[in-house]
């Protein structure tokens, strides 16, 4: 097994060429281009450190892991992903990839392994038996949803029709990934209530403080891989921010976006303010990238709410994603 290094273009080339290949029969993008891969995975990023292996036959390889280890807040979690080129599998490699990173992390004294499974709409897969035989428990499901936006701009005025009034005590404010500085302490205090606010399942996860400070480090982050966070927020009469959505588009894949957050103050819900965001992001979207023709989001099936939002939109679920934790003990 070889740890990869993320500035030797090479290695990580055979490592993106695993993961496309083991997420090939998958519907929609489930997997970033290699551009848009080639850009991100080297860069440093404070929050959380990245580790890549790949397991070779000769010089090809034919498996891959990735092992994310969060460095702010939930430094207890790690989170660990195996691909197997499918021609290779059953033969033991994603296992032997699961065991590596699962070692790393307990070495890192992580105690709560989190994972993703896909399988079909309403159904089972080979992902979800792998996981149970791994330990890994089911914590969440959540249906993954895609959208033509020409399916979006087709309901555009039924869907203002929708919002109606309701919202017309609010200010909506757009803008693509930086936040104005007047907005930008409020916007940190919403962020802040996420993990709070969201059916989280059975994940072991604790708040985040998203100060201004770390924000416009996240900021800098995405503007120097070329990632647009394209934002709505939405103002309370007062100047706060009372709720606020987004799509990420990448400058190498602009044919493509998703849907990022989407929060509601729980002080300020009860005004449609979700699907007002919502619409004015992607008003925006359509805007900036006339190009794009699809945007993938996904919710936990028991989000009610929100999934009847993006119903409204358009969108269409395709598979079923599969949130998964495993508690261990620490060998630090």
């Amino acid at each position: 097994m070889q740890v990869v290094d993320k500035q030797d273009e090479a290695q990580l080339r055979a490592w993106w060429e695993v993961g496309f290949a083991a997420t090939a029969d998958r519907p929609g993008v489930p997997w970033p281009p290699w551009e848009v891969s080639r850009r991100m995975l080297p860069k440093d990023n404070a929050e959380q450190d990245t580790e890549l292996v790949t397991i070779s036959d000769g010089d090809v390889a034919v498996a891959a892991g990735l092992l994310v280890l969060p460095r702010v807040e939930n430094v207890h979690t790690a989170f660990v992903d195996a691909f197997v080129r499918p021609d290779r599998r059953r033969q033991g490699l994603g296992s032997a990839v699961v065991a590596a990173l699962e070692l790393r992390a307990s070495q890192q004294a992580r105690t709560s392994l989190l994972g993703e499974g896909f399988v079909p709409t309403g159904g089972t897969g080979p992902a979800e038996a792998f996981a149970s035989a791994h330990g890994y428990q089911v914590a969440s499901r959540e249906a993954i949803k895609e959208l033509a936006l020409a399916d979006f701009v087709a309901r555009r005025e039924s869907l203002n029709t929708a919002v109606g009034s309701a919202a017309q005590d609010y200010r909506l404010v757009t803008f693509d990934t930086v936040c104005p500085e007047e907005h930008l302490e409020s916007f940190g205090r919403l962020l802040s209530m996420l993990l709070a606010e969201i059916p989280l399942g059975e994940l072991d996860l604790t708040d985040e403080e998203w100060t201004p400070a770390r924000l416009r480090d996240a900021e800098a982050r995405n503007v120097s891989v070329g990632r647009h966070v394209l934002t709505a927020l939405a103002l309370a009469p007062d100047g706060s921010v009372a709720g606020s959505s987004d799509v990420r588009v990448n400058d190498d894949h602009r044919e493509n976006g998703q849907v990022g957050i989407t929060l509601v103050d729980p002080a300020h819900r009860g005004h449609r303010l979700g699907l007002a965001l919502k619409i004015a992001t992607h008003d925006l979207l359509i805007s900036t990238y006339p190009e794009c023709e699809t945007v993938d989001t996904s919710n936990a099936e028991v989000n009610t709410h929100m999934n009847a939002v993006n119903e409204q939109l358009g969108y269409r679920s395709i598979e079923t994603l599969l949130e998964l934790h495993k508690r261990v003990q620490s060998d630090a």
